[in-house]
């Protein structure tokens, strides 16, 4: 399988990074251009959205460097690291990560962490009322086993993620909308493993990755 990226998934991604982030940048915008209206009278009102808005937009751009720009695929990332950029991307949404105090990845080739953000990043695309995020990693002979789990009401695979994450999937079928899986499996797969992506009970999703140790 070739793993470099496509123009038309660069495009998607970007895309979809874009539309993550003007929501809060638009937000400081507005903000600013309320406090600089004399007549408004509303000044720490508008200067908390503005503190907010930013540190979101902040919190997307650190996490996106990492899943999707060469900072990950180069820059070691250690769950210290991990924990932080997932909990800074979840802050703003009604999904939660829970950590079980599992802090090394011991055992995972290079890039690893990359694949877990990326792995974070399609699960809580499975929440549409938002829910809980599980992350379990463990050895299973010379296979190191990353295992995200969701859980919420509604908590499903959508099928136009189904059909990024199929086998020789036809780049023209790509969206915005489902491109993170495509992206996802492709990261996996550049680290010799491969990516299995399966409703387990109603309300429940796994993401499972299986890696050479």
């Amino acid at each position: 399988m070739d793993y470099q990226i496509d123009l038309r998934v660069l495009e998607l991604v970007a895309s979809r990074l874009c539309h993550d982030v003007v929501g809060p940048v638009g937000a400081v915008n507005n903000g600013m251009e309320m406090l600089e209206d004399e007549d408004f009278d509303m000044a720490d009102e508008a200067l908390g959205l503005v503190a907010e808005s930013a540190r979101q937009a902040a919190r997307s751009l650190q996490f996106y460097r990492m899943a999707y720009g060469m900072a990950g695929s180069r820059q070691g990332l250690g769950m210290t690291e991990v924990q932080g950029l997932v909990d800074g991307l979840l802050a703003n949404t009604k999904a939660k990560m829970h950590w079980n105090g599992q802090t090394s990845l011991d055992g995972a080739p290079d890039g690893t962490g990359k694949l877990l953000l990326n792995m974070v990043a399609l699960a809580e695309e499975t929440l549409p009322r938002g829910g809980q995020l599980a992350l379990v990693m463990s050895q299973d002979g010379d296979a190191f086993v990353a295992t995200v789990t969701a859980q919420g009401l509604g908590c499903s695979i959508r099928p136009e993620s189904e059909v990024a994450l199929a086998d020789g999937v036809d780049l023209d079928s790509l969206t915005p909308r489902n491109v993170q899986g495509y992206f996802t499996k492709l990261v996996a797969g550049r680290l010799g493993g491969r990516l299995q992506v399966q409703p387990v009970a109603d309300d429940s999703v796994t993401i499972v990755a299986q890696l050479p140790s």
